[in-house]
């Protein structure tokens, strides 16, 4: 259970402010700015195509959205609140509700209204974005183990304190954007970039991974979508460079049915690391996703997905399988809850040279979200989350918990 001590969670927030100031002076956080500014600008519309409409279409759009928030069940709705939003621009807003208003019951005629203008989106869509800003209070961002005492060979050793779960508060940045220019029909090339950091008040926590793609994605005659790409990436890790990875990443989506939406996703990444050799090797994984409408304001989520790591050191190599389930909930009104929940076994290939034991993580975590239709920051949206995470471990050193709460600012281009 996560404990409401508002006192401490304001404490952490103005932490988080002081993140934000002090991370300004490193020249990691001046790289993921400019790239944020860089992606910001390639996205952002220029002239007359920035005006949002005449006045009138304005009040027509905002009682729709009305409409849509005091009734979220209801297709008829949405589909005319994605209409307007097409009229007057803004694709992906309409593309969002006219993939809701797809799990209705819809006539025939209407269905074909709706394949059509979902097309006309698609064929559209040159270029897509996202940016994210969240401050994120944490009670171990470090997955630090939880206890002060450990035994190697039946004696005691105590832990330094600086091994040790420590609270931490964090300004997390992600954003990305790619470029898709048509070369064929149903054909488009994808170039893109993006950029994850994670930055605190300690810099031997700081995260950061830069990555650039290349590839193409498409569409079957029978409306399968699909990608494939390429990927260079970079990682650094407490302010130094940590590894690099090449690898090829794999998708394929299709619908089943009016309601239910099945992606398959597989990748490999060889991952080299200067300083930590015996970590070198392949990353291999394969997922499966399933998103099932139950309502227009009702969706469920089931993923499994299973992994390989190959490296130098047998202790360091193994496999790992993961489940998770989730909900998202629109309220009359305009709330948005979600909830997803996941757990996952990881097993190593050999002993660990240290507790001289074959190593068994478990891994299991909770999470909800939060956010209003009607509520934005500019065109941002601020999306409130709050979850828990749990690993067990056989070795007592990689047993630790990790409770967080964000407040973001996120927007999608």
């Amino acid at each position: 259970m996560i404990s409401l001590n508002w006192t401490h969670w304001v404490t952490c927030l103005l932490a988080g402010v002081r993140v934000i100031w002090r991370a300004c002076c490193l020249p990691q956080f001046r790289a993921c700015a400019l790239a944020g500014l860089a992606i910001f600008a390639s996205l952002a519309p220029t002239g007359l195509s920035a005006q949002a409409g005449t006045e009138g279409a304005q009040h027509s759009l905002a009682a729709l959205n009305r409409q849509v928030s005091a009734n979220p069940a209801d297709p008829d709705a949405r589909l005319r609140l994605a209409i307007a939003l097409l009229q007057s621009g803004a694709q992906d807003r309409a593309r969002f509700h006219l993939l809701q208003v797809r799990a209705a019951p819809l006539s025939a005629d209407d269905r074909a209204q709706l394949d059509a203008l979902l097309a006309r989106i698609e064929a559209q869509r040159d270029r897509e974005g996202w940016l994210r800003f969240a401050i994120v209070p944490e009670t171990n961002p470090a997955q630090r183990t939880d206890t002060d005492t450990i035994w190697i060979g039946g004696l005691p050793f105590r832990l330094n304190p600086s091994a040790q779960a420590a609270r931490a508060t964090g300004l997390h940045i992600d954003a990305g954007a790619a470029l898709m220019p048509q070369v064929a029909q149903g054909l488009r090339l994808r170039i893109g970039a993006r950029v994850s950091a994670r930055l605190y008040e300690d810099r031997a926590l700081h995260d950061i991974t830069l990555r650039g793609d290349v590839g193409f994605q498409g569409q079957t005659m029978a409306g399968h979508d699909w990608q494939i790409t390429g990927s260079v990436a970079r990682r650094s890790l407490g302010g130094r460079s940590f590894g690099q990875g090449v690898g090829v990443h794999l998708s394929w989506s299709q619908r089943l049915g009016h309601a239910s939406l099945l992606r398959l996703r597989a990748e490999a990444v060889d991952w080299r690391f200067a300083n930590h050799p015996s970590l070198d090797g392949p990353r291999l994984s394969a997922s499966v996703e399933m998103r099932h409408a139950l309502r227009t304001d009702l969706f469920v989520t089931g993923t499994a997905a299973i992994s390989r790591v190959s490296a130098r050191a047998g202790h360091e190599a193994g496999r790992s399988l993961r489940v998770g389930l989730g909900a998202q909930q629109s309220f009359a009104g305009g709330l948005m809850l979600g909830a997803d929940a996941f757990v996952q076994d990881h097993r190593r290939d050999d002993r660990d040279p240290l507790f001289g034991i074959m190593r068994k993580d478990m891994t299991s975590g909770f999470g909800l979200r939060a956010m209003h239709r009607d509520v934005t920051l500019g065109k941002y949206i601020p999306v409130i989350e709050a979850s828990s995470t749990r690993q067990r471990s056989n070795s007592a050193l990689h047993t630790w918990r990790n409770t967080r709460v964000s407040v973001s600012l996120t927007r999608s281009f």
